[in-house]
């Protein structure tokens, strides 16, 4: 077993178990408000700042290599414009405009709720700058609360890349945020990155931390505990409790649709997505057979 796999088992245990104790994770973390902002590509920092321009950074962000610059530029739509908005360092591949829901209704713009780089069917806006325009066709999104950890704080908490939790924000009237974000990467660093209406909403202090708590299991997804239905055909019956991934692909290859684990087997992350891929289904039952 590598320290991959090592990883991901001592994540879902520690997932587990504080799940079942209902408490927030002892692990805490800055919350950061991102004010609105806009990535640029190459030919969009040419087109709005000058042939040969390119991003002058004036202070660096928590995120190590990003950074805010000196630049800045105006959003225009039919219904209104905003100036001086923020540009955010290094370029990207695409240019991203993240408002708050707020921003969106001032300016007109039919925003979803995304992480960053997810541009599906994201909002329209105008970027103009002293030397020309760019138009942002499906760049506007409204950023979804996240919390960036690098893997060895992610396996602190007990949390794997993309889990969604929730956060008790502080603040004079406190909020809790459902459906958080985990990213977890290389290279992050730890803080939890929440947009102008969300801190306004809890009237969020200078300096703020929080911590985690983990989503617990919804009555849909988990079946009462006397209930115990007899195993559909096409589907197998995992005894153990413990599914790693080279156990996924023994199972993968024998063909089966589906697969019923009972409480408590810890299915590792790198194990869920090989029984995606191959289209297996995987359903709890509800007690010892």
């Amino acid at each position: 077993m590598d320290e991959r796999q090592m990883r991901e088992i001592v994540s879902r245990v520690a997932a587990v178990c504080w799940q079942q104790l209902g408490a927030e994770i002892p692990l805490a973390f800055p919350v950061e408000v991102s004010a609105r902002h806009v990535h640029l590509t190459r030919e969009a920092v040419e087109r709005l700042f000058g042939p040969g321009a390119t991003l002058t950074p004036k202070r660096e962000l928590s995120q190590p290599g990003q950074f805010l610059c000196e630049e800045r530029v105006s959003l225009v739509t039919e219904k209104g414009t905003m100036q001086r908005v923020a540009v955010l360092g290094p370029e990207r591949g695409a240019v991203q405009v993240e408002l708050s829901a707020t921003d969106c209704k001032a300016l007109g713009i039919d925003a979803p709720l995304r992480l960053s780089g997810d541009l599906r069917d994201a909002g329209d806006v105008y970027l103009v700058g002293p030397k020309g325009m760019v138009e942002a066709r499906g760049g506007v999104i409204v950023a979804q609360a996240h919390i960036h950890l690098p893997p060895a704080e992610a396996v602190r908490a007990g949390v794997e890349n993309g889990q969604r939790v929730s956060v008790t924000l502080p603040g004079a009237r406190p909020i809790t945020l459902e459906n958080v974000i985990c990213r977890v990467g290389e290279g992050a660093g730890l803080a939890m990155h929440i947009d102008v209406d969300e801190a306004n909403a809890c009237m969020l202090p200078r300096n703020a931390s929080a911590r985690m708590r983990p989503k617990a299991e919804t009555a849909a997804s988990s079946p009462p505990p006397d209930a115990a239905p007899p195993v559909p055909a096409g589907e197998a019956l995992f005894e153990g409790k413990l599914i790693t991934e080279a156990t996924a692909r023994q199972l993968a290859s024998k063909g089966i649709g589906a697969l019923a684990v009972g409480p408590g087997v810890i299915l590792t992350p790198s194990a869920r997505d090989v029984l995606l891929h191959a289209g297996i289904a995987v359903r709890q039952t509800g007690g010892s057979r």
